[in-house]
């Protein structure tokens, strides 16, 4: 891991740990920038279906509309202006803190690359929509912003200058533009949303909705908004006479106030050079980062049993037809353009036990990198290694820490690209190896690199998932810490765990002849 991505990782710890300490891991709204943002897309696009039907799309028409709502003497048209224009406002926000947090985590290369990139369009589509809901209120603000962005448009050497003109003049401003611009305005979340759908197809399990708390929480706070800082129409638009001078809506119209300091020719090659950018980040090269081979099918030892399928993350894994003797109808399949090599589908998968006979076990599905037969040997030969009346397996997940730091004398640091690779059988193992008890830390909860990997995890051990850690394993010698990369925390759920575990284990004397014949 490179020092800049070592640096963006922190930043983004010590946000989650923030958020952490005064919310729940799994109701963390810093964890649901996404769904939440998807939340206030669907709150403005069902407010604004009501607002359409109150609308009157006419020069006219159009800025009595918004001053009806606005002086409702119930009060639910004010809700129904703040709730649609507060709603609009948090989309972008919570957009934009998506996209930043997915730069500090890196996911923006490798199998992300397909999310990253079509999730770039999104900016600009949400943009337009916003901006041209604004116009529709036809005030000052309106057509401040109608001016400006036709001043913009005229620096485009497409026959811009024509449509700005018809922008500006009382005599060719009629009741189609309004209709031109409610087109615009309707079509722009439904391309939104098609979006969307595009943006997430490379992911498997989605997390569309956020915890339904957080979600009652935020319309909450909408709400509130809404009826206490009430969305004011400003006067009536006057074609002749734009105000040089007044408040606007930072989110859709920054645009505005950036013409005015770096020229509209500036601020086009600004947007041009930042999307491209963002759209160029993915082939950056990963310095220090090796590509990991995707996993690989045995068909000889996968029994079609889909469990991987299943527990895929990024859909890398699905079922095809045999291509070998076996009596069983269907073998899995690894596409490699989809794999995250991160080796969760291993840790699902039923041949992959320890407690096979023979050295040169294979499991139906492996990491090249690191096969279960190599992960067996290592577990023996570092139980074998330790020394006291206590001794404690850690499995760690190299994407949250380096946990090797625990290990000493009482204690072996097995490290995996992802907790959830590790097949629960191997607990069991460990401790029938000798090993008192076993520490498995990882990514912090509900945020796994992986996106899935702690909560196979917790469920497999609960016995809610395949493969399930057997009933009659010894649960309190087991201890799960989800730190991150909070070294201390690892470290003190080390000491906890042998804090309360038997003073000796001695490992079964069937299992120490084994150990000693590899």
């Amino acid at each position: 891991m490179t020092t800049v991505t070592r640096l963006l990782r922190n930043a983004d710890e010590l946000a989650t740990s923030a958020f952490d300490r005064a919310f729940e891991a799994a109701h963390n709204p810093w964890r649901h920038l996404g769904a939440l943002a998807f939340v206030c897309l669907l709150l403005v696009v069902l407010s604004g279906i009501v607002a359409y039907a109150l609308y009157d799309t006419s020069v006219s028409g159009a800025y009595q509309s918004g001053l009806r709502l606005q002086n409702d003497p119930t009060g639910l048209g004010r809700l129904l202006r703040g709730l649609h224009r507060y709603g609009a406002d948090a989309c972008m926000l919570l957009t934009l803190l998506h996209l930043a947090r997915e730069v500090l985590r890196g996911h923006f290369r490798g199998v992300r690359w397909f999310s990253w990139l079509t999730g770039i369009p999104l900016l600009w589509l949400l943009w337009i929509a916003g901006i041209t809901g604004l116009w529709l209120l036809w005030d000052q603000r309106a057509i401040f912003s109608v001016t400006a962005t036709a001043e913009w448009l005229q620096a485009l050497p497409l026959g811009a200058e024509l449509l700005a003109r018809n922008f500006l003049t009382a005599a060719t401003l009629n009741d189609r533009f309004f209709s031109l611009i409610m087109f615009v305005h309707i079509g722009m979340p439904l391309l939104v949303l098609a979006a969307m759908w595009v943006h997430v197809q490379r992911v498997s399990r989605v997390r569309i909705w956020p915890p339904r708390s957080l979600a009652q929480a935020s319309l909450a706070m909408l709400v509130l908004l809404a009826l206490l800082v009430p969305v004011l129409s400003l006067g009536p638009a006057d074609t002749g006479h734009v105000l040089q001078r007044l408040s606007i809506d930072w989110f859709y119209q920054f645009l505005h106030p950036l013409v005015d300091r770096l020229s509209a020719p500036g601020v086009w090659l600004l947007a041009v050079v930042l999307t491209l950018a963002l759209a160029l980040v993915p082939l950056l090269p990963a310095r220090g980062q090796q590509r990991r081979a995707a996993a690989r099918v045995d068909p000889a030892n996968c029994n079609g049993c889909s469990r991987c399928v299943a527990d895929c993350p990024f859909g890398a894994v699905t079922m095809v037809a045999r291509t070998d003797a076996s009596r069983h109808p269907a073998q899995a399949q690894v596409d490699s353009a989809l794999c995250a090599a991160c080796g969760i589908c291993v840790g699902s998968c039923p041949s992959a036990t320890p407690f096979r006979r023979g050295e040169a076990i294979v499991s139906g599905i492996e990491m090249p990198q690191t096969p279960v037969a190599d992960l067996r040997r290592e577990l023996q030969r570092k139980i074998k290694a330790l020394s006291g009346a206590r001794k404690i397996v850690v499995i760690g997940c190299r994407q949250a820490a380096d946990f090797e730091a625990l290990a000493d004398g009482a204690t072996a640091v097995l490290t995996l690209e992802c907790a959830a690779m590790l097949p629960p059988s191997f607990l069991e193992y460990a401790m029938r190896m000798g090993a008192a008890g076993v520490l498995i830390a990882g990514c912090r909860e509900s945020d796994c690199e992986f996106r899935l990997g702690d909560r196979w995890v917790k469920e497999r051990l609960l016995g809610q998932r395949e493969p399930r850690l057997r009933a009659a394993a010894p649960l309190d010698r087991i201890e799960v810490v989800w730190s991150g990369r909070d070294m201390l925390g690892a470290g003190a759920a080390v000491a906890n765990l042998r804090g309360r575990l038997p003073d000796s284990n001695a490992p079964d004397a069937h299992h120490l002849e084994r150990i000693d014949a590899t």
